[in-house]
């Protein structure tokens, strides 16, 4: 079995002069071997990162052992620039807590007057100057 984080990134978003294979290609070239190897079988491969809840909550666990007793976390911030993984994680974490931030830095190149459609931020923002 396999631990793999973020195995849909296949080729990065972000700008540069040649093309730079992520995890998912990774991912694909390993069951491609492992499937030639074993006769056959299928590689079982357990996900992790974002969107996953679990990197939230552990997040999430992180932050509130930091807290003085009696103290609650209001706010989580996530910021990020690629909905799929970014904002989607952050609007399906547990807890009322967390805020979702999307940039227009990066995968994300709607502008700050719009949202992703399938996985809205609780807000838009250009840059993380704002």
């Amino acid at each position: 079995e396999v631990f793999a984080s973020n195995p849909d990134d296949f080729v990065w978003q972000a700008a540069y002069p040649v093309p730079r294979y992520g995890q998912g290609a990774f991912l694909d070239c390993l069951r491609t071997l492992w499937r030639r190897l074993s006769r056959g079988a299928e590689l079982r491969v357990t996900e992790f990162g974002k969107p996953h809840p679990s990197q939230f909550s552990a997040a999430q666990q992180l932050l509130e052992a930091q807290l003085r007793p009696g103290e609650q976390l209001q706010r989580i911030f996530m910021m990020g620039d690629n909905p799929a993984a970014d904002i989607r994680g952050a609007n399906i974490a547990r807890g009322g807590a967390w805020r979702s931030v999307l940039v227009c830095t990066g995968v994300y190149q709607g502008g700050p007057a719009s949202n992703d459609a399938a996985d809205p931020a609780w807000r838009v923002e250009p840059d993380l100057r704002a």
